[in-house]
């Protein structure tokens, strides 16, 4: 998979100049489809959970793929100012892979980076969205609330995201929101060992509502995938989501959060990859 890092302005001119960059993965023929696949990641992650599965998948079948970690993600700068980052922050970052990319380009996306492809829309060079297990530009803190309640185990779990130990896999109840049973311990902690801690300010400013223009007003066709057991993003977020943008959509079963990792990743992949290969790219 090759990897690149991109020119980008840095806040704090005290920085060393080696972190002046963006990661961005690249992988699959530069010319072979009429559009290329932006891949953007969610919490705690990086564009590492792309490189995994999707891109390979997706390459092989001769689309060019690209996938960026935000800032203060993967090996983006940032890493040390990590808690002083926020969306706009992560939109900027999104908009400057979307600039080192020729021609069209289908956004694919997970979770929090879901929230952050919503806030790209109006961009003529987007010709498509899917997400995945999407963050709703309504903001989380009634999914957030929902879980305090039903489950106050993990809730805690999730809040002690922006503290969690680089190297050191999150608490079992957050696997298994993550992950389907099915999953393999032995794979799953491999997974989770490359989390990392996310912002505080980007986690709070995803529990409230974005201002995000219908993907239906704007005619770019998006799908929105979900997971009918996922704790995190529930189902009737996911449904919301894909009725304000007027979307293809379905809802996955016996996998988890984490699909583009999770055993069973290549049925929305699968589903990803029929879809935007049925969009009609030529205007």
């Amino acid at each position: 998979m090759a990897g690149q890092v991109l020119a980008f302005p840095r806040r704090d001119r005290s920085a060393p100049a080696e972190t002046d960059g963006l990661e961005l993965l690249l992988a699959g023929p530069e010319d072979q489809r009429p559009a290329t696949l932006l891949f953007l990641h969610g919490a705690a992650a990086g564009a590492w959970v792309w490189a995994e599965h999707a891109m390979p998948s997706l390459a092989a079948s001769g689309w060019r793929c690209a996938a960026v970690s935000f800032r203060g993600h993967g090996n983006s700068w940032g890493r040390g100012l990590l808690h002083t980052w926020g969306l706009l922050d992560y939109l900027a970052d999104a908009r400057a892979a979307l600039d080192a990319l020729d021609g069209p380009v289908i956004v694919v996306a997970h979770s929090l980076g879901a929230l952050v492809a919503q806030m790209m829309l109006g961009d003529q060079r987007i010709r498509g969205m899917v997400l995945m297990a999407p963050v709703p530009a309504e903001g989380l803190a009634a999914a957030n609330m929902r879980l305090a309640i039903t489950d106050p185990l993990l809730w805690q779990e999730v809040a002690r995201m922006p503290w969690l130990a680089e190297g050191v896999a999150p608490p079992a109840r957050l696997r298994h929101a993550l992950f389907g049973e099915a999953m393999e311990d032995g794979h799953a902690a491999a997974h989770l060992s490359r989390m990392q801690p996310e912002s505080i300010r980007a986690l709070a400013e995803a529990q409230w509502p974005r201002p995000v223009a219908s993907a239906r007003l704007l005619g770019v066709p998006t799908l929105v995938l979900g997971a009918k057991a996922d704790p995190l993003v529930p189902p009737d977020a996911v449904l919301r989501t894909a009725w304000f943008h007027g979307a293809d959509r379905a809802m996955l079963d016996r996998i988890g959060h984490a699909m583009m990792l999770d055993t069973g990743w290549e049925q929305p992949l699968a589903l990803a990859r029929t879809w935007i290969e049925g969009l009609d790219l030529g205007r």
